[in-house]
């Protein structure tokens, strides 16, 4: 990459930074210093979150507005209020899902002999969510296969009956219960076997049908080695003779509601730049990991950063901190569309869901979220940075642990293997495989992130999780040194940002600066390698993606580092240093440049500039939304997917909606979004999948386009 001369006052903006920031060793963060590091280290308890887990884990609680639901959040409130968190509360919130309570289910073989095969107080997976009331004295047992085709179904009755079936259980219920009249559905899986036979997976049946003239009954749930053995037994029977006894008490609560509760550490000073953790409180009984794991964290962070500060070991924060414990997603769309005004208060959101898992079982890796292209920001350097540090103090490295010899007093023997160990008292003694990845979705940080919110978040989330949604998510499988780590370090994000001032800016500007030319790097590096890679008739185009590719790179790095003057004021000397960096960052023509230096050498042909040129008329158009969150939330539904376009990118494509930018505009910052992360990762973009999105979205009435 070329880079601008500096003028003489960006260079000795440059030579200031560069000497506030001087390079610290990888085991440490320029956003976590040792005082904070030790404080938090020292306070935070994995083995009080462990217990919140094991509490959490005695109640089903799938929904908001369900019993399970209400008992967990209650115990949040109560243990946020007896550790002197502020301003706690209960925001009840409208739900357009069920809220649902189950009461028992017991299902019985009678026939040809006696066995109960389930009962919901032993095993509350047992009964899929949503199952109605129903007393089923005596019903044959008719083993449909998979369930969902007429094959499924040929030359045998059901109506009156009970099935045994191994497909999805909301397309039985259509085949055997709504068209063929079955009572209800005896459920097993194929999907996690033969690795977890003994698995129960957590399903639920649907509330009713599309058209909502028929409503759902009832389906028990086994595990696949219980129901394969079911399913021999009545074969080997010719499918003769097997009766059940079927009885389910549940309750559906209306209105359906759900809810978020909130506690605040206050700020002294700044109350409109809110920083939010959180956490969401639903899931089946077990849901160790996902997500008590994250909702016991946002607790004990809460804890640990309030006795901290009246401690006065840590100072009180500028910015105020609010913790979220929250339904899924559903509940911020909720808040926000009741509250838009709220979109304005936040700074930033960090989720934790899946954070205790015990690495070396399922092979997990920690991952950790930068936030998406379409909201670039200081969130992402500040989170890699500490984390990065982490990992680096708490993973065994042999140099370093011979270099630990040469301290005084630190023997390179020392039963601890880590230089900067972050290490619970009952947990294990693992290491931190924590990674900083490109963003994905899927849980509660999307909401933030979205076009109509735009507040940048991320999520840390263990993957992958061969027990996740099943009774194997238990506590047994949970680590409180994992679940410290991954505390410390949110802990460490969310107080940095809520004490930032102009102070800061510089280290801070300085880190975002040399991230940026590493990540500007790499964009150029693969740039480079889509034309070396390509047959000499395709190099033309691969050149033209590789160009848009390292524009939009600059164009995402100026972005973030320009959400560093909302931690500070424009004006004055660390503002001056934040403007000399950004102005040392490459034009969009030297980027280019570069790779037109780079055509030259591998191709030996002068280069000729190519400029980009739109596909056709609807390319100038320019999008804009229409601002009411609650009418989106009603409507995207009838936004078009296009097959071929990965989920997140029609998430971007909205995202990237500004007023500003054009068809064109977007769908060259969603081509490069998924060209630097690779195919393999976002799959691929056209220009047509773009429009269609946008398009749709125009029709659905999200928003509006106006020629450009």
């Amino acid at each position: 990459m070329s880079f601008q001369t500096p003028t003489p006052g960006s260079a000795a903006a440059l030579v200031l930074v560069l000497t506030i920031a001087a390079p610290a060793g990888a085991q440490q963060s320029p956003f976590l210093p040792d005082r904070t590091f030790g404080a938090l280290v020292n306070e935070v308890s994995g083995d009080i979150a462990f217990e919140h887990i094991r509490w959490f884990t005695h109640y089903h609680r799938p929904m908001g507005g369900g019993e399970g639901f209400e008992a967990v959040a209650r115990y949040v409130e109560q243990k946020a209020r007896e550790y002197g968190l502020e301003d706690v509360r209960t925001i009840r919130l409208k739900s357009d899902g069920p809220s649902w309570s189950p009461r028992v289910g017991e299902l019985w073989l009678i026939a040809p002999h006696e066995r109960r095969l389930a009962y919901s107080k032993e095993i509350p997976l047992a009964l899929a969510d949503y199952s109605r009331d129903a007393d089923v004295p005596s019903a044959d047992l008719v083993d449909v296969g998979s369930g969902t085709s007429e094959a499924d179904y040929a030359g045998k009755e059901v109506k009156g009956a009970v099935v045994l079936a191994s497909g999805p259980v909301s397309r039985v219920m259509e085949e055997a219960v709504w068209k063929r009249g079955a009572l209800g559905i005896v459920a097993f899986t194929t999907g996690r076997v033969p690795d977890h036979p003994d698995q129960y997976p957590w399903m639920r049946v649907p509330v009713q049908s599309t058209d909502k003239s028929k409503t759902g009954t009832f389906a028990f749930v086994l595990t696949n080695r219980e129901g394969m053995r079911l399913r021999r037994q009545i074969a080997d029977a010719s499918g003769k003779g097997f009766k059940v006894r079927a009885r389910v008490a549940s309750q559906f609560h209306d209105p359906p509601s759900q809810s978020i509760v909130e506690a605040v550490i206050r700020g002294t000073e700044i109350h409109d730049q809110d920083v939010v953790l959180t956490g969401h409180l639903q899931e089946e009984m077990f849901s160790a990991n996902d997500d008590a794991s994250g909702s016991a964290n946002v607790l004990e962070i809460g804890r640990a950063l309030k006795k901290l500060i009246d401690d006065g070991r840590l100072p009180r924060p500028r910015r105020d901190i609010r913790f979220w414990w929250v339904d899924e997603i559903s509940a911020e769309e909720q808040y926000f569309a009741d509250h838009p005004e709220e979109r304005r208060q936040f700074l930033a959101n960090i989720n934790q869901d899946m954070v205790g898992a015990r690495q070396s079982a399922g092979s997990r890796v920690q991952f950790v979220t930068r936030p998406p292209y379409s909201r670039a920001s200081f969130l992402g350097d500040v989170v890699e940075s500490i984390v990065e540090a982490l990992v680096a103090g708490n993973t065994a490295y042999l140099a370093a642990g011979q270099a630990r010899g040469l301290t005084p007093g630190q023997p390179a023997g020392d039963d601890v293997e880590f230089s900067r160990p972050v290490l619970s008292r009952l947990g294990t003694r693992e290491r931190y495989d924590a990674r900083v990845i490109p963003f994905h979705n899927n849980t509660d940080h999307q909401v933030f992130n979205m076009g109509l919110v735009g507040v940048p978040g991320v999520t840390f989330t263990n993957w992958p999780d061969p027990y996740i949604h099943s009774s194997d998510d238990d506590l047994w499988q949970m680590d409180a040194t994992q679940l410290k780590r991954n505390a410390v370090a949110v802990a460490a994000v969310a107080y940095y940002l809520a004490t930032a001032g102009d102070a800061d800016l510089p280290v801070l500007a300085t880190e975002m600066y040399g991230r940026a030319l590493e990540r500007m790097s790499r964009d150029a590096t693969t740039a480079m390698q889509m034309i070396a890679s390509a047959p000499a008739g395709e190099r033309a185009e691969k050149y033209a993606r590789g160009a848009n590719l390292v524009r939009e790179a600059v164009h995402r790095e100026r972005r973030a580092l320009e959400t560093v003057y909302a931690l500070g004021s424009r004006n004055g000397e660390a503002a001056r240093t934040v403007s000399g960096l950004i102005g040392q960052l490459p034009t969009d023509a030297m980027a280019e440049a570069r790779m037109a230096a780079f055509w030259t050498a591998f191709t030996g042909e002068k280069y000729v500039p190519m400029v980009a040129v739109s596909p056709d008329k609807r390319a100038e158009k320019v999008p804009v939304f229409v601002d009411d969150l609650a009418a989106f939330l009603q409507k995207r539904q009838k936004i078009k997917r296009p097959v071929t376009l990965h989920g997140l990118m029609v998430y971007e494509a909205l995202n990237f909606v500004d007023g500003k930018r054009t068809y064109f505009d977007i769908y060259r910052a969603v081509k490069a979004e998924a060209d630097a992360a690779g195919a393999w990762y976002y799959g691929s973009v056209s220009f047509e999948d773009v429009v269609e999105v946008l398009e749709s979205a125009v029709e659905a009435g999200i928003m509006t386009a106006r020629a450009r």
